[in-house]
Parts: C-alpha cells; structure tokens; sequence
C-alpha cells in the first residue's frame, strides 16, 4: 500500500511542478523509430497530435557529440505494443521466465567497452543509464503518461513531463516502474527508474550544459526454477496449479541499485554553422570545448535465507542457511576534448569537412566486496581503490554530404586496465536517394576480464584467477545497406574472438570462469523489409549466424520475427492497426543460470524445442492518445503448452494486455 500511494503522490507532483520529468524507456535513437513514425505521419495523413508535437523537440548525448541535432518527438501508433525491453522485434532475448527478472541476448552482441567493469548484467535491460536521457526544447509544457496492465501479471507505468523555465532553459524528470508476477511462486520483477535532468543553452548559442541524474532500484525474486521439469513435453507432468508448484528456492532475491550523476558542457569557439530539414536540425561549430564529470555509485547484492533441499547452489562455504553477498562500486569520470572543424563557409550542404578529437579521460573507482553472517558481521570484506588514464582520438573527413570517413581511437596508457584498447574505423556512403547507402566499419578491441571473472569471494563461489585469465581479443568487419526508398536494410557482420571468457559448469550445481584458448569465428547476417501493398504491410526481419564453436557461442542459427497488419483510418483522423506478430528461431544449446552470482552459464548441452510464438493486437490513435490491446502467445497450446530459453525456466503463458499513451502539450 505504501508503494502505492508513494507513486500516486509522485504522479501528482508530476502534474503540479513547472521543473518535471522527461523521457521514454530504452529509446535507441539509432534505430530511428522516431523518424520513420514521423515520416510514416507526414507520408499517411493529417493527425491531429502533429499541431502540438512539432512544438517539442529533443536531442540526447549521443546526438550531441560533434553538433547539436534535434529532432521531434514521437506521436505515432508506430512500435508503441512493443513496450518490454526484453522482447524487442530487432533484439530478442532470453531469461528465466519474466520481466523484471535476469535476462541476457539471444543473439550474438559483444560488448563494445574497455576498462573495468563489475560483470554483473543480468538486469541491464531495465536500467535507465544517461544514454537513453532526452533533453528537450519545449515551446509548451509536454508530458507523456504511459501505461500497460496485464492485470496483476504485468504493469508497467511510464511518466516524463518537461517545460521550458526560460526560453533557452529546460528542465524536467521521469519515473518508470515495472512489477510483474508470475505464474509460479516467487517470481517477481519489480523495477524503478527516475530521473531528472536540465538542458541550459545560451542565447547566443556558444555555451550548452546538459545535467542529469539516474536513479534505479532493479529487485529480481530467485525461485530457482520449478521441480517439474519437461512440463511442456508430450509426456511431461501436467500442471493443475502453477502458483502451488514446488519451486527450489523461496527467499533468494537479487537487488541492485545504480545512482548515477552526470554533468556535460561544451562551448563553441569560432564562426558557427546551421542547418535545418523538416525532421532534423543541428548547430555546427567550428571549434568546440567539451567537458563532462560522470559519478556513479553501483551496488550489487544477492540475500537468501533458507535450506537449499534441492541443491541448487553449491553448498555454502560459510553457513548453509543464510547468504548476503554484496558487490559496490564507486566511479569517477572526468573528460576533458577539443574539436576541430574545418569546412567551408556558406555551403548549403557540407563538403570538404575536416575534424579532429582530441581529448583525455580519468577514471577512478573504489570496489568493495563483502559477505555478511546473519548478525551483520563481515565474514569477508574486500577493498580496492585504482585508477585509468585513457586517451581519446577522432580524425574524421566529410568528401560531401555522400562520403565520408571517420577514425576513433581509446586507448588506456596508464592504471589499472593499461593497455585495453578500441580502434574503430567507419564510412559512409550515399549511392542516391533511390539505390540507397552503404556503411562499411571495423574495429579492434583489446579488453580486460571483467572483475567478476578476475575475482569472486562469497557464500556459494570463490576463486581468483587475476594473474592467469588474458584479455579478450576482438577483430570486427561489417558490412551494412539501407534503402530508405524501398523499406529494406541488411547487415553483414563478422567476429574473430580471441580468448573469449564465459562461465562453464563446475559440478552439478556451481560454475567457474573460463577462457577459451584460441580463435572464435562467428559469421552474423541479417536482413530487414516493409512491404506494402494498400492498406496492409508486412515487416519482415531475419538474422543468420554461423559459429565454429556452437557450444560455447550458444546463440540461434536462424532468428526471425515477422509482423503483419493493416491501416484503417476513420473520420481522417481517427487512426487504426490491427495485425499479427510471428517470432521464431531454431533450436541451439542453451544457457543455464547462477542465481547467487547472477551469471548465465554453459551448461549441459541441451537444445530446447522451438515454435513460433504468435502475437495479436490492435491500436488505435485520436487525438492526443494511443491505445492498444495485445494477446501475447495467443498460439499456447497449438504446438505445445509452452516453451524455455533457459534451462528449468519455463516462459509466461499467453496473457492479455492493454495499453495507452497519452500526451499533454499545456
């Protein structure tokens, strides 16, 4: 009860307050969903919501590292059913049966970063990190609610709300909540994001600030997955009540908590360059200082209080009852980079463009790992304070606005992780506007084991492998192609991984790092189209990969997801979808899970049965408002009676959502 009239309470503060909040949840701005829901407006029709929106506008970090580009926001029924990170068309994942719970790629995405890092990133996809801010520029006071109920299984709840204090002065925050339960006993998901943030810009336009803060408190319930287990085989066991099967485990949980603060400004020095399109406009300087102060503060914990009968964690080292391991990180970062821009003056569009970075970064962390007895005494504390020094390079050259070649280089000269390393290389190129661009991009990444890997000291696991496990090695080409024209675009990636790291299983029940001597090859293609004929679209998505080391890679040959619908519009401005969604890949061997470290492992070789997971639904739009209703997994029962992604973990039964976004713009 008190947490909700806690959030009531924020959601009236929300309505009430000139400085409030701003933002949608796991928007990936290169996807351009934002432009291509806009494109599809202007292209389909007058909507009533456009006389409003065109006042608002946003840019983001990303948008903002060698111009300022702003574009607006979003009003269409375009991807608003596809609301749970954890099931993205593009971006399909596995877990152990929820939202709110551990969850990791389904396909192949290896990280792009150097440095240290924790390694704990079951529950990435629900945190809100500076990335995903939007910054506004708002004419009017805008605010958006979003909300989706799947009854007491699922709901989720976004609020933003950003105005202007002066013309040249925004701010605002956001409060995102997930809580999900599932269909067997303790499985809860229970997420919160917020934050608040500000976009100062002189009138003159030379000086921008731009400072946020992120706050997110992620609870994940531990059942460790139900007795029973082929439950959905022809033979296996049936099921009368799901919420009264045994689980084997009843009080583990994992809590993680990041705060997070960040400060960018940047002043331009020299002539200053513009250029405005209906969907997008930028500030270009010629000469740019940039300084940005980032302060985090993570903390990882995972509690149990309970005899583990049907051992599904190693037999604790310190008491078999009751666990609280606790990981904390404290992070500093301090960016100091100057630009150069050399173009020429008074093109209508850019050609001949030289730019230059150069730039230094310093980080400094202190980590802590600790175990605690029931009486709050420490059985075990660990702690450590280090520090990298990382130099920053771009050299980049605009031919014209078809050509272009950009060079990115990280390299940490001195700390801790001396001597990780990022080399990127990308070009861009505009064949025309109807045969399309090419992309082309390699990269070179030398990268540190992450902390968890290096060293472990808890209840269940221990080890430390510091002085043996070597870097990861990661040599990248791509290939990449979109014709905006004909709706189509495709990607060709290829990855040489050298002594790449994972967890394997040790035992019958534990799990320990391993590092796989030698070369990894993977091969991943992709492809994507929109078809239209009338009213009714299909888009079509498919991804291929190809690996020598199935076993270790453990990721689908062939993903797919399809979604087929129709537009109705009534009364020109009352805007209908109604369509199908199919998604499906081919059975590989899948992940198992460590609750106490919260890891996806290599376990025994098991490739799960795969069909096609069918969606329905049907949207709607009037006005300032975006209804739908979604039946997820409406085939249950036609194939099978359900399905995994990870070993034990059964995934949801077919449920019922509905969901609505609605805008204010005063």
């Amino acid at each position: 009860m008190r947490k909700i009239i806690a959030s009531i309470t924020f959601c009236l503060l929300v309505f009430c307050f000139a400085n409030s909040f701003a933002q949608d949840l796991k928007t990936n701005i290169n996807n351009n969903k934002d432009l291509d829901s806009l494109r599809k407006k202007e292209e389909g029709g007058a909507d009533s919501v456009v006389f409003n929106s065109k006042f608002v506008r946003y840019t983001s970090y990303k948008l903002t590292k060698d111009s300022i580009r702003t574009i607006p926001i979003d009003t269409g029924l375009t991807g608003i059913q596809n609301f749970s990170p954890i099931a993205q068309p593009r971006r399909p994942t596995v877990g152990t049966g929820l939202l709110g719970l551990a969850a990791t790629s389904m396909l192949f995405e290896p990280s792009r970063t150097i440095g240290f890092d924790a390694g704990f990133h079951a529950l990435d996809f629900y945190t809100l990190n500076h990335d995903d801010i939007r910054f506004y520029q708002a004419r009017s006071p805008f605010t958006r609610l979003y909300y989706v109920s799947g009854s007491d299984k699922e709901q989720v709840l976004q609020l933003l709300h950003t105005q202007n204090i002066k013309k040249n002065w925004n701010a605002g925050a956001q409060f995102n909540r997930i809580g999900a339960n599932g269909d067997y006993f303790h499985q809860r998901g229970d997420d919160l994001n917020a934050s608040v943030f500000t976009w100062y810009q002189s009138t003159n336009k030379r000086y921008n600030l731009w400072a946020d803060a992120v706050f997110n408190t992620l609870k994940a319930q531990e059942n460790g997955s139900i007795l029973k287990e082929g439950i959905f085989e022809p033979t296996g066991e049936t099921l009368v009540d799901k919420l009264a099967e045994p689980t084997r485990l009843r009080t583990a949980k994992q809590l993680f908590r990041k705060t997070s603060l960040m400060l960018k400004q940047t002043y331009f020095v020299g002539r200053i360059d513009s250029t405005g399109v209906s969907t997008a406009q930028n500030i270009l300087p010629t000469n740019k200082i940039t300084y940005t102060l980032t302060y985090a503060k993570n903390a990882y914990s995972f509690k149990k209080d309970e005899d583990d009968a049907y051992n599904v964690l190693p037999k604790g080292l310190v008491d078999d009852i009751f666990t609280n391991d606790s990981t904390n990180v404290m992070h500093v970062q301090n960016e100091f980079v100057y630009s150069f821009f050399l173009r020429a003056k008074g093109s209508s569009f850019i050609k001949n463009e030289l730019k230059i970075d150069a730039g230094i970064r310093h980080d400094f962390y202190d980590y802590k790992q600790y175990g605690l007895l029931r009486d709050t005494t420490k059985y075990y504390d660990h702690t450590s304070a280090f520090q990298n020094i990382t130099l920053l390079g771009t050299l980049g050259y605009r031919f014209s606005n078809r050509l272009d070649l950009n060079l990115d280089v990280q390299q940490i000269f001195q700390g801790e992780n001396a001597g990780d390393f990022m080399y990127e290389a990308k070009s861009n190129l505009l064949l025309s506007n109807k045969f399309g661009r090419i992309t082309l991009g390699a990269y070179l990444q030398n990268k540190s084991p992450e902390e968890v890997f290096r060293r472990y000291y808890g209840n269940h696991y221990r080890w430390n492998l510091t002085s043996v496990l070597d870097r990861t090695k990661t040599a990248s080409a791509s290939f990449g192609y979109v014709n905006d024209k004909y709706k189509f675009d495709a990607a060709v990636n290829y990855y040489l991984i050298t002594d790449y790291l994972y967890f394997a299983q040790n035992g019958s029940n534990g799990i320990i790092p391993t590092q796989k001597s030698g070369d990894i090859n993977l091969l991943k293609i992709s492809a994507g189209k929109k078809f239209t004929y009338k009213s009714f679209h299909l888009d079509a998505y498919v991804v291929y990969q190809k690996t020598d080391s199935k076993n270790i890679l453990r990721t689908p040959e062939v993903y797919t997801f399809n979604s087929l619908y129709k537009d109705q519009t009534f009364f020109k401005v009352f805007k209908t979808q109604i369509g199908i969604d199919v998604r499906y890949n081919t059975p590989y061997n899948n992940l198992s899970y460590s609750p106490a470290a919260s890891q996806f492992y290599n376990g025994d070789a098991i490739a799960l049965g795969t069909k096609p997971v069918v969606d329905v639904w049907v949207k709607a739009g009037l006005r300032r408002a975006n209804l739908f209703l979604k039946y997820d997994y409406v085939n249950q029962g036609l194939f099978n009676g359900g399905f995994y992604t990870v070993n034990k973990y059964p995934m949801p039964d077919r449920l019922l959502k509905f969901g609505v976004s609605w805008n204010f713009y005063d």
